[in-house]
Parts: structure tokens; C-alpha cells; sequence
């Protein structure tokens, strides 16, 4: 993100302050109470719940420690490699924030990033209303990495349940070596009452596995949020091991997911993880990140980190709690040739990053009346949404998008109006 940008952003934080108040004084258990149960990824909720980026935008953040993909494109070594691909996956869950917005088919956004570490570019479409279904492909030198999320939202007592199915696949093309994993769970608690928290909840008996598909590795994550069970006080943290072909543990990991993660030798882990446990508990962590800076992390002798948590800029508490990274996903750059479907151009966002909270209702309401009256065309000429410019095409027998590259060639005559 530019400074220009950063500087832009930071001046609105008298706005945004003015937003955020309205926000406290919401009461969005009016709207869920009926809903609960049900799959609220088809629900319209009030903009002044919403936060200045689409979903689309959101996967975006996938990238956020991208400079974890470039080291493991040049890693040699099977198992260093996989550390940093998990590393990479853990990196993307700490960017995780709760929003539910209007799903627009066609959608796109495109972005393009560099820096003296990493090069990347991304594209990410909507390419289902119902079911909402986002595709996305993101290119840089030596990998590609690309899936489809297909979110399901539930209220549960006083929490969201945000089940984001689908398959991420990250290739590295200099190895010759493929990943694949599933999106975590993630539970959003106290939307009712108190202050919103983050926590991860289990996709199968309380582990995640990412699998290399070349060398056979696999690595199994567990994850624990802050809780008291039988009256034991368990503190938030990841744990997990790398195995071979033969259930073998090569190497163990572990850390907090909202601050750090670290590998260290399985003799160390075993003679360290209980002690490591009992001094967390001690430090009573909160269930959410309190402070820009990243709290130094307590680690075993002998470990690795190769993940920590980034320092988010001084305003970022008052714009949403986004970090840098985030903050630069609205950016409309003057040397880019953007679709005219990219979600930049969502008038009812950039209201809403400007604190014009009317406005940005006002804006919503007709973005959905809009989509409204489109879907209800299709209906009575009984012809079901297709995405025409065609920049993911669906394979019917995996249930997967495939990216084609005809985005690059940039040609929008066949986008579809949408805002």
C-alpha cells in the first residue's frame, strides 16, 4: 500500500470513529433472532454491520504472508518446505473477521502486488449467487495457488458458525510439488453480548491436514481456543506434527494463531509442549488481539519460528481492525486496467470507507433491488446465471473452478452491468 493511500486512510478516523459509534449502538440480534439455525449467506444484512471490503477482497488476504510461498518455492528440502507451506495457510486464518454482504454474480477483483520479496497477481470472481460460490487464482514466479470457497453461515446461541467448504491447492512448480487443504472453521462468539471474539473450531475431530502431494507428507493440526473443561483452563493455541507415508513424525509444531507458530524437533516438543501450556495459561490471554504490536512470542529452546503476526498500522483499531495489507485492497491504482465489474468500484463500500453511512445504505438497497430484479428476469426466461466472460470455468465431475487466463487479456466487453 502507498503512503499516499495510508495517509488518505488515516485522515478518516474522525469518520470512521462516527461509524463505529453507530455500529456499538446496533442491535443485530433484531435481525438474527429469526435466522436461527438457518444458513445466513442468503440474508441481507444492514451496511452498518458490514466492514469496507467485499468477500472477494477478503480472499484477497489469503496473500497477506505471501513472502512464505517465495521461500518455499526455492526450498529444496521436502520437509522445510511443507513447514512453510503450513506456515503460509496459518498466516491467512489470523486475517479472518466476520462479515456477511451482498453476493453479486460476476463480481471480480483483481489485484496486483510486488515488492523486493515477493510478486504476485490475483483474480477472484463470483461465480454463483445461489449457492454462493467465489472462485479465485493467484499467479506469482514459481507457484500458482487457487480453490473455491462455498460459505455457510449459521447463528448458533450467541455466535456466527462460518463453515467455509471447498479446496485450496497451492502449486510450486520448481519442485514439481502440490498441496491441498481444507478452509478451518471459524466460530465468531458474543455477537450478542460483549465484545466480538474470533475462534477456530474443528473440521474433523479437531484437526486440519495439508497433504504434498509429491513427497507424501502430511501435516495434522489441532487447535484449541481459550476454554475450561472440567474445570482445567485451556489457553488459545495450534499444535500438530509432519508425518511421512509411514505416520512417522518428522517434526512438530506448535504456537498461538492470532500471534505465532514454530517447528521445533519432536524430542523437544515432548519434553517442552506441557510446560509451554501451563505458562500461557498463567499469562491469561484475552480471546482477541488487543494491541497493534504483535506480543513477543514464548517459545521452546531449540524451536523455529517462521510465522508471526505483522504489526498493524496505529489507526487500525478504530478502521475496522484491518491490517496494512487490508487497508490496501481498495486502492484504485491510476496504471491498472480494472473490469468494470471489480468490487473497487462498489459505491456502497467506498461510502462506507469514507464513514457515509446513508450514503452507503442508500447504495446497498439499490445494488440489491438491482440484483433482485435481474434474478427475477432469469426466471421468467428460464435461464440460469452463467458467468459470460467465462474467467472460471466450472468441471463438472471434481466441482471445481478453473481459472482460464482470459481475465489477463483484459477485454470487459462481455462484463455484465452490475453496480
Amino acid at each position: 500500500m502507498s503512503n499516499q493511500r495510508l495517509c488518505i486512510l488515516r485522515d478518516k478516523r474522525d469518520a470512521i470513529n462516527s461509524l463505529n459509534a453507530q455500529r456499538s449502538q446496533a442491535n443485530i440480534w433484531s435481525i438474527l433472532k429469526h435466522s436461527l439455525g438457518t444458513d445466513l449467506s442468503r440474508l441481507s444484512i444492514p451496511v452498518v454491520f458490514n466492514e469496507p471490503l467485499t468477500f472477494l477482497q477478503r480472499i484477497s488476504e489469503y496473500m497477506e504472508y505471501s513472502e512464505l510461498i517465495s521461500k518455499a518455492v526455492n526450498e529444496t528440502n521436502a520437509l522445510m518446505r511443507m513447514e512453510l507451506v503450513v506456515f503460509f495457510e496459518r498466516g491467512s486464518v489470523c486475517c479472518l473477521r466476520s462479515c456477511i454482504e451482498l453476493a453479486a454474480c460476476g463480481k471480480t477483483v483483481q489485484s496486483n502486488f510486488s515488492s523486493n520479496t515477493t510478486g504476485f497477481r490475483i483474480c477472484c470472481e463470483q461465480v454463483s449467487h445461489h449457492p454462493p460460490i467465489s472462485a479465485f487464482h493467484v499467479e506469482g514466479d514459481g507457484f500458482k495457488f487457487y480453490g473455491s470457497i462455498h460459505p455457510k453461515i449459521k447463528l448458533k446461541g450467541q455466535g456466527l458458525e462460518i463453515v467455509p467448504n471447498g479446496i485450496l491447492t497451492l502449486e510450486l512448480l520448481k519442485q514439481n510439488d502440490v498441496y491441498t487443504w481444507s478452509n478451518v472453521n471459524c466460530s465468531v462468539k458474543n455477537i450478542i453480548i460483549g465484545k466480538m471474539q474470533i475462534e477456530l473450531v474443528y473440521l474433523i475431530q479437531g484437526t486440519m491436514e495439508i497433504v504434498s502431494h509429491r513427497s507424501g507428507l502430511k501435516c495434522t493440526l489441532q487447535f484449541k481456543p481459550n476454554s475450561c473443561l472440567f474445570g482445567r483452563e485451556i489457553s488459545r493455541h495450534a499444535h500438530g506434527f509432519i508425518v511421512n507415508q509411514r505416520e512417522t513424525r518428522l517434526s512438530a509444531l506448535y504456537g498461538d494463531w492470532t500471534e505465532f507458530l514454530a517447528s521445533c524437533t519432536i524430542e523437544i516438543y515432548n519434553a517442552n509442549f506441557e510446560h509451554w501450556l501451563k505458562l500461557r495459561q498463567k499469562r491469561n490471554l484475552p480471546n482477541t488481539v488487543q494491541s497493534n504490536r504483535p506480543v513477543s512470542p514464548v517459545t521452546f529452546p531449540g524451536s523455529n519460528i517462521l510465522w508471526q503476526i505483522k504489526s498493524r498500522p496505529d489507526f487500525s483499531e478504530v478502521f475496522f481492525n484491518f491490517t496494512e495489507f487490508a487497508m490496501g485492497l481498495n486502492d484504485v491504482q491510476s496504471d491498472n486496467d480494472y473490469a468494470p465489474t471489480d468490487s473497487r468500484f462498489r459505491p456502497d463500500v467506498r461510502y462506507l470507507e469514507n464513514g457515509e453511512l446513508d450514503l452507503a445504505a442508500t447504495e446497498k438497497l439499490r445494488l440489491e433491488e438491482k440484483q433482485r430484479f435481474a434474478r427475477s428476469l432469469s426466471k421468467e426466461t428460464k435461464l440460469q446465471w452463467t458467468p459470460k466472460h467465462d474467467f472460471f470455468v466450472l468441471k463438472t465431475k471434481e466441482q471445481c473452478w478453473i481459472f482460464n487466463d482470459k481475465y489477463w487479456l483484459k477485454d470487459w466487453s462481455s462484463c455484465p452491468d452490475l453496480f
